[in-house]
């Protein structure tokens, strides 16, 4: 706190500094007027007087104009973490991201139990009608009704008694069946012994080629049959052949036949 001496040495300081202008100023003025009056001089001032006891506060002035910014203050140290706040509102939903890298393909799961039956499915459309591929109708029948003697050379045995001749490839005149188609055939025939002095001996041919032969010699009145399957070509005949030294026995009752049916075509 200011004491009285304090504050008079500065009253005192104050005074001299007044003082001493002063004292130019009236030096300034005395040097003005000496050009008017020669014989006028001012003595020289006495000494201050003590200073009087302080005065009352004044009132405060005016606030003074705002200083230039100091300069940025060091950062400080960290401070403690502060508690946790309450959570803000969801935002609202943001685009989606890129597709992220394949992963590698995992191990096989257990198999699962198996479901129930599903609800049956609507009827399908009916589908376009296919088309039935037609085979070749091919078949014959026929019989002898007259013996044949004894010959005495390979001889073709005529049937005369046609039941059935389903695609016309029998000839009666020639007593052979032309194939109509090439494929694969059945053919059998059977002839009856005519005496017991002549053993009968007849072989189903194709073309030139014996097929096969049925022959019965032990006992009058008993009868000899054969059957073949071949492959045979179109324009192929087949026929029947009484062999030389033989004879045949047949009457009304047709006992000596030659049958043949095409099974199926061949096309390959």
């Amino acid at each position: 706190m200011t004491t009285n001496m304090e504050l008079f040495v500065k009253y005192c300081i104050v005074v001299c500094v007044l003082q001493v202008c002063q004292t130019v100023a009236q030096q300034t003025q005395e040097d003005t007027q000496t050009e008017r009056c020669t014989n006028c001089c001012n003595g020289i001032p006495g000494m201050p007087g003590i200073p009087g006891s302080i005065g009352q506060k004044g009132d405060n002035g005016e606030p003074g104009l705002s200083g230039l910014p100091g300069e940025k203050g060091a950062m400080g140290e960290q401070g403690m973490k502060g508690s946790t706040g309450k959570p803000g509102p969801m935002g609202g939903k943001g685009d989606a991201g890129p597709a992220g890298v394949k992963g590698e393909q995992g191990t096989k799961g257990d198999t699962g139990s198996s479901g129930g039956q599903g609800v049956p499915g609507p009827k399908g459309e009916r589908g376009q009608t296919g088309q039935v591929q037609q085979q070749p109708r091919v078949a014959f029948s026929v019989a002898r009704t007259t013996s044949m003697d004894r010959v005495s050379s390979d001889t073709v045995v005529i049937y005369d008694k046609v039941h059935s001749n389903i695609g016309n490839g029998y000839n009666t005149d020639s007593g052979k069946f032309t194939c109509p188609v090439r494929g694969s055939y059945i053919f059998m025939t059977t002839a009856l012994r005519q005496t017991s002095s002549y053993s009968v001996h007849v072989c189903v041919m194709k073309n030139t080629l014996e097929l096969s032969c049925a022959y019965e010699g032990s006992d009058n009145g008993r009868s000899a049959s054969n059957s073949v399957i071949i492959d045979a070509e179109q324009g192929d005949e087949i026929w029947v052949r009484l062999n030389s030294g033989y004879a045949l026995y047949s009457n009304r009752h047709k006992y000596t036949t030659f049958t043949g049916y095409l099974l199926y075509p061949n096309t390959d």
